[in-house]
């Protein structure tokens, strides 16, 4: 007996996903449009603000809209795939978070990062690890054992 995907509602990993990544994409692609209020370089230190506390500039509207696409197309898919895009993006805010406060202030902000960004990149950043480590396990189990299941029948 095959076990069927569980929904987007029934399964953590791919609401979270879903959210997060739409979230993701809006503030990329607003930044994209207040990059240019400051430096007008790519990688520029003092990029535009986003709603007076987050630093935007090209780059870091890049990184947000790419790791917006990781996150939609794995919570439009599996419950595994969406577990380790979470997983993946959840990894990469946390080193964004580690990295905007560790050099934050120092001329290796390429990001043009702030408080707000570190504060919002670890706390997104955790939700995901958290959610990609504890939720879904009988989900996986059960699907992990279903197709074991298919290929020894």
């Amino acid at each position: 007996m095959a076990i069927k995907e569980p929904s987007i509602t029934a399964s953590p990993n791919r609401g979270l996903a879903l959210t997060a990544g739409a979230l993701l994409a809006l503030w990329g692609f607003l930044g994209f449009f207040l990059a240019a209020d400051g430096d007008p370089g790519f990688f520029s230190r003092q990029g535009g603000m986003l709603w007076n506390a987050f630093g935007v500039n090209p780059a870091m509207s890049l990184l947000w809209v790419l790791l917006a696409v990781v996150l939609l197309i794995t919570g439009l898919g599996t419950t595994i795939g969406s577990r380790n895009g979470n997983l993946l993006v959840g990894i990469v805010l946390v080193v964004m978070a580690v990295y905007g406060f560790a050099l934050g202030n120092t001329s290796a902000n390429v990001f043009a990062l702030t408080f707000a960004d570190n504060l919002f990149h670890a706390i997104v950043g955790v939700v995901l690890l958290l959610t990609a480590f504890g939720a879904d396990r009988e989900n996986i189990r059960a699907i992990r054992g279903s197709r074991r299941m298919d290929v020894t029948v």
